[in-house]
């Protein structure tokens, strides 16, 4: 019987193996975003922001020059005509439901209160005003610290920018003017760290990062990753502290974890893509996306549903 033993494990061990999962698709995961709405007055909408009842706010650069209240249910409403000149750049909202934005033609920073009450939080900062494009965009903390961008330059050929930091108590000062572009900029969850969007070329960016000091200046700078084919502008971050960054005239987002790899793309059909937010609570997995087109006459807005969703 021996002969026939081994004759049973001999097949036995050329029984066939389970089937192989198929392998993962190289390159970021494609995700399509959805236009939700356009206007032909808003031109280069920026700074989306989203309130405790999911409204979305931005801010129009066009023949209007305001925030944008849009929601749904009632579609999109002028809301507040602020910052005149150009046109507001970032906004903020925070846990008060105070809006804090970025009047660029005017050098300003503004607080606008959900009474639509508008005061001045810091003006008057910039060492010299015919160097700066004025203030881009900005976070704030939720100590009320506030840090805001102001690049003189978007392809890396200006001179540097400078990135300010706003102190609880109103005091404004140089937080770094180390990089030629700086744009958009936000906070890490727990707010250890400062990212900001840096365009060295027409084509290239980088993200940079800051740990920051106990009193909230800037520690060593490091960078957390440099994408081709990108000229980086605003960002948000999702609950596992990936970054969310949008590429003007690209018309693509790209996520970037902590370790600076790329796992997911956004594309949208207009190319002049300027900032992303995340909606709240039920629509934490929306990504909303400001948008126009290239000439910056027509304002656009596209949401797109992601797989991680944001932290607020």
């Amino acid at each position: 019987m021996r002969p026939l033993i081994v004759s049973t494990l001999l097949l036995a061990g050329c029984a066939s193996e389970p089937p192989k999962a198929p392998p993962a698709p190289e390159g970021p995961v494609e995700i399509r975003a959805e236009l939700i709405a356009s206007d032909g007055s808003w031109g280069n909408t920026e700074g989306p922001a989203i309130d405790a009842d999911n409204n979305l706010y931005f801010t129009s650069r066009g023949t209007y020059h305001g925030v944008v209240k849009w929601n749904a249910k009632d579609g999109a409403s002028r809301w507040a005509d602020v910052a005149k000149g150009a046109g507001p750049g970032g906004l903020w909202i925070d846990g008060k439901g105070d809006m804090f934005v970025t009047a660029t033609d005017e050098r300003e920073i503004l607080k606008v209160t959900p009474a639509k009450k508008v005061s001045t939080v810091a003006k008057g900062f910039e060492k010299d005003p015919k160097t700066s494009k004025g203030p881009n965009d900005l976070v704030v903390a939720k100590d009320g610290t506030i840090y805001f961008t102001a690049p003189n330059g978007y392809d890396g050929t200006a001179p540097n920018g400078t990135i300010y930091r706003i102190d609880a108590k109103g005091k404004t000062s140089v937080f770094s003017e180390e990089i030629t572009g700086p744009n958009g900029i936000l906070l890490s969850q727990d707010e250890k760290t400062l990212y900001v969007a840096h365009n060295t070329a027409a084509n290239t960016s980088k993200i940079e990062m800051w740990p920051l000091n106990v009193d909230g200046t800037a520690g060593a700078r490091k960078e957390l990753v440099t994408i081709e084919g990108c000229q980086a502008d605003g960002m948000d971050v999702d609950t596992e502290g990936a970054l969310w960054l949008t590429c003007y005239s690209f018309g693509t987002a790209y996520r970037v974890t902590t370790a600076g790899k790329i796992t997911h793309k956004i594309t949208t059909e207009q190319k002049a893509l300027t900032n992303c937010k995340f909606g709240r609570g039920a629509n934490q997995n929306t990504l909303y996306l400001t948008s126009s087109d290239m000439d910056r006459v027509t304002g656009y807005v596209y949401k797109a549903t992601v797989p991680v969703g944001g932290t607020r």
